[in-house]
Formats: structure tokens, C-alpha cells, sequence
């Protein structure tokens, strides 16, 4: 009985853990299955297409090592940040550094600044608890940079529009724009980045060259990274969220990434250079005098000369004056050729073009030569148009 028993219970068992195996492996179908709707899913809201052969599943099998590495670490417990699959997401971390950032000589980044303590942080100074640029209208829509290192251009013309606390629309079309200089922030120091930003768009450089900031989703980044800095950014306002002070920085690669375009980095922490070096560079555009005036609309285009057929009629400038009835050597009644330089055929209503001279008026052709078979469609003329009193008193005077 014993033994019966305990042959029931093997039995019960083996017929447990192959379910259990089968269950397993329909699990991992079923997440291949899902990962590549993902990833088709991804390609089409992102608008990727590949076309080197091979190119596509390459690009699936970083996707997928990328999607395993955003769940694992937005697993973490207490995190204050999300990644995503964003447009970065079928990159390896070694192609995205390569392709969006860009680095400058840092012997060439001072050149030219003006050191300034205009925003050193004083005793006595109140500080508003939170800023944000983008409410009060001095931020443009996100730009993107595209695939080129050229993050410091736009972080540069980011503190530019935002230069005087607002955006003049009346003026969005206008071409002319000038700066008088620029100024360092006091170096290494939050605090005086943080009142330098309560005044105006700052543009700052970060090291952002880290895998959590390839695929940054949303929240407050506390994510690793040092001060090797290789991208410009524009910090745009501050605040702080459930006891955590943050840096709203207001990136160039468009909105599908981070925060519509934005990242929120965490402030105050205890490295005097900030987070990813945020504080060591922060510069701002110094304006004192007038903008150049706008060069207004540009001057209307010259008349154009008509073709003159005699001294009554004319036809439209890059036409051809054609004689419709003439007697003896002199034309009465004139007509004009819609090109310039053309052949008038002798049925006295058709044209041909200049390289096809050659009328077949019956065919109503015109041929490069008689020998030659290739032939194109003949013109007709319009009835050219009277000189004016005007332009004949005119032309009597010259």
C-alpha cells in the first residue's frame, strides 16, 4: 500500500514539474512574441527603417538587451527616475555617445567670457523656491539636433531667446539678433547657478555620455555619471519634489525623449561641480544696447522688359515677337511666342523652340533637323498687346 502510495505521489510529481517546464517555455515564446511587436510597434512611433541587409535584426537584439536593462533598473526600490525605450533605444551605449554628443576643447570654451559675481549668491539674498521658463513664455518649442554633435549651438541659442525673461512673437520672423558678450556663472557653485537661473535660461554643459541617460524616461535623474563634460544643455528653471531639489534642463533631441524633450536633474547634492558637472561651465548671454534694426521687407522685384515688336505692340519679357499678317515688308498685326528665341513658323500661328527650328506645319512639330525623327509638340501664339500712350510719349522722349 505504502508503495503504491509513493508510486502515485512520483507520478503526481513528474506530471507537475512537465507542466511546469512547458509553462516556462510558453512564457519565454510568449515574451519573444511580445518583444517583437514591441520593437515593430517602437520602429513605426519613432519612424526607423532599415535598410542594410541584416540591419533590422541587429537593430531588435539591442533593442532587446536595452529593454531587459530599462527593467531592471526601474526594478530598483526608491529610484526617482524611469527609463524608456526612446529613439535611443535601439543604439548601443558606445553608438549613442558617438552620435549625439559633441565635445569642444575646454581650452576654447573660456575664451572671450567675462568672469562675473553678478549672480554670486549674497548675504541677504531670497531666493524664489522654484522657477520655471517655460511658463512665463521665454523658452522656444524643443529642437532637435539631429545626429550631430552640435548640442552646443542650440544650448547657446536656447540662453539667447530666453535672454530677457520673455519671447517677443511680433518679432519671431525677423532675422536680425545680437548679443553684446557673455558671462561666466560663478564656477562650481549651485547656488549661484540656481540665482543665476531664477534670472534668466542658463546655458550649462553635463557629462551625459551614461546608459540611464541614453534611455531617461522621466522623474528626477540621480542617475551615475562624472564631469567629463561632452554635451550642452540649457538649465531653464528649478524646483523640488517630495523633499528632492531638481535643475529643469531643457534638452536638443527632441520631445519623444525624456520629459517632452525636458530632464529633470537632481541639485544640491554634496560635489560642488553638481550633478554630471552641471556647475563647473554655466554661462549667459549679456545684452545692453539695441538689437539691429529689422531690415524690413525686401525690395519688390525690377519690372520686367517686355520684347518690343515695333514701335505700337510688345509682347511679355522672355517671349518671341511673331508677325501675324504682314503685306509687302511690313507687319500689321503681331503675336507672340511663349519662349525665348524661338522660330516663327510660316503658317503665321504656330512656334517652335530655339534647339527644335526646324516647323512641320502639317504636323504641328518642330524638329531639331529634317534628317532628325525626334520631334516636339509646336507653340501657339498670343495676340501681342499695344504699347501705351504712356510708354510711346516714353520711348519719343529717350
Amino acid at each position: 500500500m505504502a508503495a503504491k502510495s509513493l508510486l502515485l505521489f512520483s507520478v503526481s510529481l513528474i506530471l507537475f514539474l512537465a507542466q511546469a517546464c512547458a509553462t516556462d517555455m510558453s512564457i519565454i515564446s510568449d515574451d519573444e512574441e511580445q518583444m517583437t511587436a514591441m520593437y515593430e510597434s517602437w520602429t513605426v512611433k519613432h519612424g526607423k527603417s532599415y535598410n542594410a541587409l541584416g540591419e533590422k535584426e541587429k537593430r531588435f537584439q539591442i533593442f532587446k538587451e536595452n529593454l531587459r536593462y530599462i527593467e531592471e533598473q526601474n526594478a530598483v526600490e526608491g529610484r526617482t527616475y524611469k527609463l524608456g525605450l526612446n529613439r535611443f533605444a535601439d543604439l548601443t551605449n558606445q553608438e549613442y555617445r558617438r552620435m549625439h554628443l559633441g565635445t569642444r576643447p575646454r581650452s576654447a570654451l573660456r575664451l572671450g567670457a567675462t568672469k562675473s559675481d553678478r549672480y554670486a549668491l549674497r548675504d541677504g539674498d531670497a531666493l524664489p523656491e522654484s522657477v520655471d521658463w517655460r511658463t512665463k513664455g521665454a523658452v522656444a518649442p524643443v529642437k532637435d539636433q539631429g545626429s550631430c554633435g552640435s548640442c552646443w549651438a542650440f544650448s547657446t541659442i536656447a540662453a539667447v531667446e530666453g535672454r530677457d525673461g520673455k519671447c517677443d512673437t511680433y518679432r519671431k520672423n525677423a532675422k536680425v539678433v545680437s548679443i553684446d558678450g557673455y558671462e561666466d556663472v560663478p564656477v562650481n557653485d549651485e547656488k549661484a547657478l540656481q540665482k543665476a537661473v531664477a534670472n534668466q535660461p542658463i546655458s550649462v554643459a553635463i557629462e551625459a555620455g551614461g546608459r540611464d541617460f541614453q534611455l531617461y524616461q522621466s522623474g528626477i535623474f540621480t542617475g551615475k555619471c562624472a564631469t567629463n563634460l561632452d554635451h550642452g544643455v540649457v538649465a531653464v528653471g528649478y524646483g523640488t519634489e517630495n523633499g528632492k531639489d531638481y535643475w529643469i534642463v531643457r534638452n536638443s533631441w527632441g520631445s519623444s525623449w525624456g520629459e517632452e524633450g525636458y530632464l529633470r536633474m537632481e541639485r544640491n547634492i554634496a560635489d560642488k561641480t553638481g550633478l554630471c558637472g552641471i556647475a563647473i561651465e554655466p554661462s549667459y548671454p549679456t545684452k545692453t544696447g539695441e538689437n539691429p534694426p529689422n531690415p524690413g521687407p525686401s525690395p519688390p522685384s525690377p519690372t520686367p522688359k517686355p520684347s518690343v515688336c515695333d514701335e505700337y505692340y510688345e509682347c511679355p519679357e522672355s517671349t518671341t515677337c511673331c508677325c501675324i499678317y504682314a503685306y509687302g515688308k511690313y507687319c500689321f498685326a503681331w503675336g507672340c511666342c511663349p519662349l525665348e528665341g524661338a522660330t516663327c513658323c510660316e503658317d503665321h500661328y504656330s512656334c517652335c523652340p530655339h534647339d527644335y527650328p526646324v516647323c512641320n506645319i502639317h504636323a504641328g512639330t518642330c524638329s531639331m533637323s529634317k534628317e532628325n525623327p525626334i520631334s516636339v509638340k509646336a507653340m501657339k501664339r498670343i495676340l501681342a498687346k499695344p504699347i501705351s500712350f504712356s510708354r510711346q510719349g516714353l520711348k519719343s522722349d529717350l
